[in-house]
């Protein structure tokens, strides 16, 4: 079979195209969700949302999904052509019918919701929307132009005579219209300025300072003020005949020029071509995102989307042979080798590419899996139906199948295939061949001649040698190393994808299918790092070390690098970025000025500053707020308030970042509930049981990059306290607990004033039974100190009647007057209550008037502590008196000799301690006397009675006691008084 094939093994592609540097783009379609592949107009609104107008409604687009909408969603007309947004946020729409029709807070309005807009309909197409200055709204149709005034509910009619098929405002507001006249819309019509040329086609206008360009067919002309008229000018143009030009736009130094074959970027004013892209296809419109990116949509096949402008992506139509790459590499002259399916390579040296096929069509699937160079200027095109051989212009055919070809130290070849296979220098040339020999002996023979020499059933994918020839195998069963004829040691278990030894600084660098990059050094493992994005690990395919020792990965899941030394290896994550992750990556080359990866669908050269650059912020937005799955209108402005009963709320966000839409996450926080942030990749957050007070929610987006948001965007909510929490309530209840004070105030205050009157009546007949019953204490206090006076009375006179019996006139009259004075100071201490000081004027006198009656026979010795005032001192009148004459006349009289009788008055517990005391011959003696036995009883008990009435509660409140000596020798008797007493109020 191999042997018919040879006359074809040499099939050389030469192509040498000019690379017509197209961008990397995306392609979004009906099958993406668009309503249309046929589009008319892309926009983006001032919220960052893009907006898509084709023949059967419009789409918006926030980087991942399109949401569509038509006639069944409230639009008047299906068919629209453009689009414009005015000040107000509302973005209008340009129908084929002439309906007018906005979007505006998430709703559509027309005639069927707004009956304003039945009086705007302008009965055509609409082939412009301009705002004027005052933030009317016009609505450009072929024969009229309608100003709608939304906020006065008014609308102005302008008829454009003929018909026109341009309108635009100049620099000065006003609206101007082309057809067969070229001049300002008036209320009454057009007023020309010029004859404009024959417009055949749908054209576009641009106001270009006091110029304007139109553009007709594929004619560009350019219509200037001079001697108080227009007049025009064609210019020159890069479109040919067949061509025409849909749309045009101006940028800047830039002009944007939409046509049947593609899109052209032209230098303005000099129109020089500096940019073609989308070469073929009818491009409708052109949009520059806020992130840099370009839109282009177009008819029939759908819109398309650049990310960046500088990433060029090389397909077949720019020279390779097949889109699918499976292997990079760069030669000694930096030129890029690109391996591809069917034995395939190419050669791209920056400005043409050379392409060839090693082998025949039929040979197809036997891809080229490796390209490697060698310093003595050898380069290997590897491929799984045999290996070219390329050197100083000699092409041989290693002729096996390979994934893998290595030249030792020694010049010996390693083949990794199914097992390793060595190729010593005797070997060498009966498999290294060239094309004669090819001929000669085919294919099948030259397979037969070299035998498997280790890993029997093992696939070798990669063969590297380190500093001492030491030989690393990267199989999926794991990485293998051997040297000289020593075994093969297993150094890992995981599948490997790649290898690259660092002579320099003899280092291995070893790339597994799932598990991360290892570094070996000496053979021995000192680092490792997992190759993962923020959605988790990734399946590796292909590494390449840079200039800076930097390592660059690809893999299914997007591009990585990893920077740092051995030991503080830290992972960059370019997932999402550029769109470069959205498909598998099968190889990587990284040269000096470019980051090149081969995918299924082509090559992309990505400048390394593209990616160095930071990428824009992206912009998040506040989609909705639920509670209980219903959404609610929101504002941004002032505080959203919400029941306290409402149930869990639910704050849907987005964000828009159209380069890294599939990458995007978010950091949000909840302030009055916690300030810290939180971050998630879902975009929405729920709050249960919210307790009333004041929020802020604040969320924010981050990109692939990192790169947050500029601002956050915040939404105030009020979650409002139960009526139990509410001012009004406190005022309420405040009210009613004074209302209930006061009344109970009141309340009280009555029943006080009448518990008062009753208490003032019941005191007031108390204090007068009080002062009764102190009348009657004092009364009975006063007879029972009258029933003392008798016994004195009699006394004294019988002393007197004494003296009289014996003719002692003189002592007689003495006792009288010291016996007329003691009644006189009786008298005039009537009072039931006396100061001590005169009860002890009453006792001197007494004593004086018994000295008298029995002379030089007793002696009074009166003392008082000195802590009592014996004049504040307030006690019963005569109290005192019995006791000092019993103990004269029993005690003292009896005796012989003179005696002493001791009174001392003292304080014992709020009482006056009175002890009266004498040295008589005592009670038992005194009691031989019958007076003595009939007194007793009779003071004593008086006494008893009177201090009971003054309120004493002592159970003896009068003690007599017989005084006796060591030998039991009576020496006189002691009488103890405990009589209350009252403090007399002093001024």
């Amino acid at each position: 079979m191999y042997r018919a094939l040879v006359a074809l093994w040499l099939v050389f592609f030469a192509i040498e195209p000019l690379i017509a540097q197209q961008p990397f783009f995306k392609n979004y379609q009906i099958k993406d969700g668009l309503l249309s592949n046929y589009i008319y107009s892309v926009f983006q609104d001032s919220k960052g949302y893009i907006w898509v107008s084709s023949d059967v409604g419009i789409s918006r687009f926030d980087g991942q999904t399109f949401s569509n909408y038509n006639t069944a969603h409230g639009m008047p007309d299906n068919e629209v052509f453009s689009m414009y947004e005015a000040g107000d946020g509302r973005l209008w729409f340009a129908t084929l019918r002439g309906k007018p029709c906005f979007y505006y807070r998430d709703s559509i309005f027309s005639e069927n919701n707004l009956p304003f807009l039945k009086r705007c309909d302008v009965q055509g197409m609409i082939i412009n929307i301009i705002e004027l200055e005052d933030g009317r709204i016009a609505y450009c149709s072929t024969h009229k132009v309608l100003i709608i005034d939304l906020l006065h509910k008014k609308v102005e009619e302008r008829s454009c005579g003929e018909g026109i098929i341009l309108a635009w405002k100049n620099r000065n507001g006003q609206l101007m219209g082309a057809g067969r006249d070229f001049g300002l819309i008036k209320k009454d019509g057009i007023q020309p300025q010029m004859i404009p040329p024959t417009i055949i086609q749908p054209a576009r206008a641009i106001p270009v300072g006091d110029s304007v360009l139109i553009s007709t067919g594929h004619k560009l002309y350019n219509c200037y003020p001079r001697s108080g008229q227009f007049q025009y000018q064609e210019l020159p143009t890069p479109l040919d005949k067949n061509n025409e030009f849909i749309y045009l736009r101006r940028s800047g130094g830039q002009l944007w020029c939409g046509t049947r074959s593609g899109v052209y970027l032209l230098d303005y004013p000099s129109l020089r071509v500096k940019r073609y892209f989308l070469a073929g296809r009818s491009v409708s419109s052109v949009l520059e995102d806020r992130e840099g990116g370009l839109w282009f949509s177009t008819f029939e096949e759908g819109l398309f989307y650049v990310p960046a402008p500088n990433i060029q992506h090389f397909t077949t139509q720019d020279g390779l042979i097949f889109n699918r790459i499976t292997c990079l590499s760069q030669d000694a002259q930096r030129r890029l080798w690109i391996g591809s399916e069917s034995s395939a390579y190419s050669i791209y040296d920056g400005k043409k590419m050379q392409s060839r096929q090693i082998f025949p069509e039929n040979v197809k699937n036997k891809n080229i899996r490796n390209i490697r160079h060698f310093p003595d200027g050898t380069t290997l095109v590897i491929g799984k139906a045999a290996t070219l051989y390329l050197r100083g212009g000699v092409e041989k055919y290693l002729c096996h199948r390979s994934l893998d070809v290595n030249i030792d130290q020694r010049g010996d070849y390693w083949v990794g295939m199914t097992g390793l296979y060595h190729l010593d220098q005797k070997t060498l040339p009966s498999v290294l061949v060239s094309q004669q020999n090819l001929q000669r002996f085919g294919l099948d023979d030259l397979y037969s001649r070299v035998k498997i020499n280790r890993l029997p059933g093992i696939r070798v994918e990669r063969i590297v040698f380190d500093e001492k020839n030491r030989k690393w195998l990267a199989t999926p069963n794991g990485l293998f190393s051997f040297k000289g004829k020593e075994p093969e040691k297993q150094i890992l278990p995981y599948g490997i994808k790649d290898l690259d030894f660092d002579a320099n600084n003899q280092t291995l660098w070893v790339l597994t299918e799932s598990k991360g990059l290892f570094v070996i050094r000496h053979g021995q493992l000192i680092d490792s790092i997992a190759i993962a994005n923020k959605r988790g690990g990734v399946i590796c395919w292909d590494l390449c070390r840079d200039q800076n020792n930097e390592i660059w990965i690809g893999t299914a899941g997007g591009l990585f690098r990893v920077i740092g030394k051995p030991g503080k290896l830290k992972l960059v994550d370019y997932w999402g970025v550029l769109g470069l992750g959205s498909e598998k990556i099968n190889a990587i080359e990284v040269t000096q000025d470019y980051i090149y990866i081969g995918k299924d669908d082509g090559l992309l050269q990505v400048p390394r500053e593209v990616l160095a650059s930071p990428s824009p912020p992206p912009i998040v937005l506040l989609k909705s707020l639920r509670i209980k799955n219903v959404v609610q209108s929101i504002s941004t402005k002032k505080a959203i308030p919400l029941q306290y009963t409402q149930g869990p709320l639910s704050i849907e966000y987005e964000g828009l970042a159209y380069r890294e839409s599939l990458n995007i996450r978010y950091r949000y926080r909840l302030l009055g509930l916690d300030d810290k942030w939180y971050e998630t990749a879902v975009e929405a957050v729920e709050y249960v049981n919210l307790q009333p007070g004041y929020y802020t929610f604040e969320v924010m987006a981050l990109n692939g990059s990192g790169v947050a948001s500029v601002r956050s965007s915040q939404l105030r909510l009020r979650i409002k306290p139960p009526f139990w929490r509410e001012n009004w309530f406190y005022v309420l209840l405040t009210a009613l607990i004074i209302l209930a004070i006061v009344w109970y105030v009141r309340a009280r205050e009555q029943k006080l004033r009448r518990k008062y009157e009753i208490e003032n009546l019941l005191m007031k007949s108390s204090r007068e039974n009080s002062e009764l019953q102190k009348r009657i204490s004092d009364l009975r206090m006063l007879a029972l100190r009258l029933q003392m006076n008798p016994h004195f009375i009699f006394n004294a006179l019988n002393t007197i009647k004494g003296y009289y019996g014996q003719d002692k006139v003189v002592e007689a009259n003495a006792f009288i007057g010291k016996f007329a004075r003691l009644l006189r100071l009786n008298l005039d201490y009537s009072d039931s209550l006396i100061p001590l000081e005169q009860e002890m004027d009453l006792l001197r006198i007494y004593v004086q008037l018994s000295q008298i009656r029995y002379p030089d026979k007793l002696k009074l010795d009166m003392q008082i502590a000195p802590e009592l005032n014996p004049a504040e001192i307030l006690i019963p009148s005569m109290l005192i008196q019995p006791f000092v004459e019993n103990a004269v006349i029993h005690g003292v009289v009896p005796k012989k000799g003179k005696g002493i009788i001791q009174v001392v008055f003292s304080v014992q517990n709020q009482n006056l301690l009175v002890r009266v005391k004498d040295d008589g011959v005592g009670r038992a003696a005194s009691g031989q006397h019958k007076l003595r036995d009939m007194h007793k009883p009779l003071a004593t008990q008086i006494t008893n009675d009177r201090l009971k009435l003054l309120g004493q509660t002592e159970k003896t409140p009068i003690q007599i006691l017989d005084l006796v000596d060591e030998r039991g020798q009576v020496q006189g008797t002691e009488v103890i008084l405990l009589i209350p007493f009252q403090r007399k109020k002093m001024l």
